[in-house]
């Protein structure tokens, strides 16, 4: 009962918080520390904490925590997690008994912790960081300490394991860069102009743009 009343109190928190920002149901579950830009949508069962930039949103079942950018699309069933095991030399065991004193099963034989259980993004406490205009796919799998970097593009059912470059389309297990969604020169253009940071109002009049890239380039060519 106590349980579903924190819940109940920290869902109006954020509904008041977020009210013009943020759609969630009930069953979803908002960090109460987190941040939201605006158009953004945690759908069903999802749990997410973190920042999260304009346009993104999560689909249902899904667990992130850490920072999203903008306009970046997550499917459902993809989950994220800092924590990790040894299971290779010197270590005898995966057990984290042996060498964690954090009392994962309620108890621990080690004095001292001998291991780091959880990986953070370099100088952050996120977990993971997906930047903007990513697409990262059904059930995908995200270890701690990873950078999705813009414009990448995850395949359903891939283990990331480590830092995706900007643009590369990944896939598999553990996931492997496929090809990238361009080439060197429309990928240097489209991580020189960073068309996800124009405002609102750029984006109604200007939206037929993302819809056609040479369009976009010359659109900015003659900006200039």
């Amino acid at each position: 009962m106590i349980n579903m009343i924190k819940r109940l109190v920290s869902y109006v928190i954020i509904q008041i918080r977020y009210w013009n920002k943020l759609k969630f149901p009930f069953s979803a579950r908002i960090g109460v520390r987190s941040h939201f830009e605006g158009a953004n949508r945690i759908y069903k069962r999802s749990f997410f904490s973190g920042s999260m930039g304009y346009g993104s949103y999560i689909a249902p079942a899904s667990c992130i925590v850490g920072k999203v950018g903008r306009f970046t699309s997550i499917a459902q069933e993809v989950k994220c997690n800092p924590g990790c095991h040894p299971y290779t030399y010197p270590f005898a065991t995966t057990s984290p008994m042996f060498f964690s004193t954090l009392k994962q099963s309620g108890h621990s034989f080690s004095k001292k912790q001998l291991y780091e259980e959880l990986r953070y993004v370099d100088g952050t406490d996120d977990p993971v960081h997906i930047g903007s205009d990513c697409w990262i796919g059904e059930r995908v799998f995200i270890v701690g300490g990873v950078t999705i970097n813009d414009g990448a593009v995850v395949l359903a059912g891939a283990v990331v394991t480590k830092n995706v470059p900007p643009y590369a389309i990944v896939g598999g297990v553990p996931a492997r860069i496929l090809r990238y969604r361009y080439d060197d020169e429309t990928i240097n253009f489209l991580l020189s102009i960073h068309w996800w940071d124009n405002d609102k109002e750029w984006f109604s009049e200007h939206w037929e743009l993302l819809s056609d890239i040479d369009k976009l380039k010359a659109y900015y060519v003659s900006s200039k």
